[in-house]
């Protein structure tokens, strides 16, 4: 990662410091730890650090996974902001940030050549090309007391990775895998967070995602498809059709009787009838 790229970022405002690592366990780990010592000497000023690593030996995904974080071919990086929003618009974050990196991406494609690359949404936290894991995200919440507290949003994009393991082949790739050419990590770095930081203060302003709700379900895998929910592991035998977000981040699932049900981020997750999506 060429630092000397993104100093733009902080040139600009858009953060107020870039932290890279050649390796770190996780970059939420160091982001939170950063974000639990602000809170520690709060001066009540606004803080965007970035946190970006070549290489994570213990990536996290939500629900506890692991998530592979090979070195200098992906973006593994962490957003540490300050927020004004309570804790069950939290999880808002993690769609705010799906979409800034499905933005980012089909951006730079269209710059590079690249008109037919199938960039898709799997709510909440995934994007996908092609049907396979490209980006993760996990969002944590670094609570204050007085209210409020530090988001930490991790971001992971396999970016220019040739090599999956056997046990993901199937369902995990690369921008690079699935459009043939190599990726420029610096330029979507600065997209998805030029975008995330905006997107979040009007999030606090409007504590609604109404201004992406209809562009991130024009770009959810699973919009007006069936799915079936899992929870705790466990792949339920009901199926639904997926009806998109609401203004909330819920996503909208009606059952055989025409009901619709809204599923909460954070306790289940939505499969493909036939598969990951």
């Amino acid at each position: 990662m060429n630092i000397n790229k993104l100093n733009g970022l902080k040139e600009n405002g858009i953060i107020t410091d870039l932290h890279l690592y050649e390796e770190v366990g996780s970059t939420n780990d160091m982001a939170r730890e950063f974000a639990k010592n602000c809170l520690a000497k709060e001066d009540g000023s606004q803080i965007n650090e970035l946190f970006i690593a070549e290489l994570q030996s213990s990536g996290k995904g939500r629900l506890g996974r692991s998530w592979t974080s090979p070195a200098g071919t992906g973006i593994w990086m962490s957003l540490a902001t300050r927020v004004n929003l309570d804790g069950d618009k939290i999880p808002g974050i993690t769609l705010l940030a799906a979409m800034c990196v499905a933005r980012a991406i089909n951006g730079i494609a269209l710059q590079i050549g690249i008109h037919n690359l199938d960039v898709k949404i799997k709510w909440p936290n995934d994007i996908v090309i092609n049907k396979k894991k490209v980006c993760g995200i996990l969002t944590e919440l670094i609570t204050d007391p007085k209210g409020g507290g530090y988001v930490v949003c991790g971001i992971g994009i396999n970016v220019n990775t040739t090599y999956f393991p056997n046990e993901i082949r199937d369902k995990a790739a690369s921008l690079q895998s699935e459009s043939g050419v190599e990726w420029d990590r610096e330029s979507i770095v600065a997209s998805v967070i030029s975008e995330l930081t905006s997107f979040i203060r009007r999030y606090e302003t409007e504590k609604s995602l109404g201004f992406i709700k209809d562009e991130y379900n024009n770009l959810l895998v699973s919009l007006d498809k069936e799915v079936v929910l899992v929870e705790n592991g466990e792949r339920g035998e009901e199926t639904f059709i997926s009806r998109g977000i609401d203004e909330t981040g819920a996503l909208l699932v009606e059952d055989s009787e025409g009901e619709i049900k809204r599923i909460i981020s954070g306790e289940v997750s939505v499969r493909g009838v036939l598969g990951y999506v």
